[in-house]
């Protein structure tokens, strides 16, 4: 039979265990989270046409990340804006101004090739910049919760903005135009 002062000691210790360890899945439990101000996980992902991995970020560029699959609708439908209203302002004067990368989630990369190929309009400059995360590894490291997400980059490596969802209509044509607008003044 234990004591009261034994009893105390282990609602104590068991408090103290409680609140250490909330705090502790708390904070680790939400360290990658994209927020502006974070540095992007140092993390590499698939060119689907060329089968090499490459670094998400290239320090000393701005880097937009889309990630999107062909069993989202909104994100299929978030494309097309994309295409739309980011592509005009991606290169300038002396090149790239810009590193697009349109990551697909789909399990198998062919199909998200083959969408592009059928969907859009600037087919060669959507397949130069379309990029596999089959295995979800930088969706895990963002903790994606929605898609499709969109992730904009400075070129610090540190992180500017973040979008979840895509909205229907007009919504979803304006909150493309201000990823846009947000990205001339960056680039």
């Amino acid at each position: 039979m234990k004591t009261n002062n034994e009893s105390k000691w282990i609602r104590m210790c068991a408090g103290v265990f409680i609140a250490s360890a909330s705090s502790v899945f708390s904070v680790a439990g939400f360290a990658d989270v994209p927020v502006p101000g974070a540095n992007f996980p140092d993390i590499e992902i698939m060119h689907v046409a060329t089968s090499t991995k490459v670094p998400v970020v290239k320090l000393g560029t701005v880097t937009m990340v889309n990630l999107w699959a062909t069993w989202c609708e909104a994100c299929k439908v978030e494309l097309s804006e994309m295409e739309k209203n980011l592509l005009p302002i991606t290169s300038g004067p002396g090149g790239s101004r810009l590193d697009l990368k349109f990551v697909s989630l789909d399990k198998e990369p062919a199909k998200a090739q083959a969408w592009f190929k059928q969907n859009t309009t600037a087919t060669e400059v959507m397949l130069g910049n379309l990029y596999s995360d089959a295995g979800f590894e930088l969706a895990e490291k963002l903790e994606a919760d929605s898609f499709p997400m969109t992730v904009v980059i400075g070129k610090d490596g540190k992180i500017i903005h973040v979008e979840r969802g895509f909205k229907a209509g007009q919504a979803g044509i304006d909150q493309v135009k201000k990823i846009a607008a947000l990205l001339a003044l960056v680039i």
